[in-house]
């Protein structure tokens, strides 16, 4: 399966769409090219897994097998914001149970990076860290909208 076709299959067509129009538009405006070479450009990468182009919040980030565990020492990241800049992530280290009450006496992290096991608030990291990961979910926006013509306690709908 392609990256692509495994992008659409976690946000849909219509929200992969917008995400790549949104890249899109920023290079054009960054490299004066046409629409045309930027849709080209911007495929070619979130196919190839571009963490540049495909980082979004919502995401989780699992890290590759072939990643050493010291130069990647959690195993999985979850992207709490998208910026200009980076990404704001928290650690979801799964396999060590950490949590903001160990003090990291059960976490993966080296003692250098203990003050970042923050589950709240994320840490934030350039958008190249995630190329030691490869993306394993992608939680659409979709699931957050309020159900439109929401029911009644009889099961009708409400007015």
């Amino acid at each position: 399966m392609s990256m692509l076709a495994f992008l659409e299959e976690q946000i849909g067509g219509q929200a992969l769409g917008d995400h790549l129009t949104a890249a899109v538009n920023d290079l054009t405006e960054r490299e004066q090219i046409t629409r045309a070479e930027a849709y080209q450009r911007i495929t070619e990468l979130a196919d190839a897994g571009d963490p540049a182009v495909i980082a979004a919040t919502r995401q989780t980030w699992v890290r590759r097998a072939d990643v050493d565990p010291e130069e990647a020492p959690v195993r999985r990241l979850y992207v709490l914001e998208r910026t200009d800049t980076g990404v704001f992530v928290a650690y979801v280290d799964i396999d060590a149970a950490a949590d903001s009450e160990d003090d990291g006496y059960a976490c993966a992290l080296p003692d250098k990076d203990l003050e970042l096991n923050d589950h709240s608030e994320g840490a934030e990291f350039g958008v190249d860290l995630l190329e030691l990961y490869e993306l394993e979910d992608w939680e659409p926006f979709e699931f957050l909208l309020p159900t439109v013509g929401a029911l009644d306690n009889e099961g009708e709908r409400k007015s």
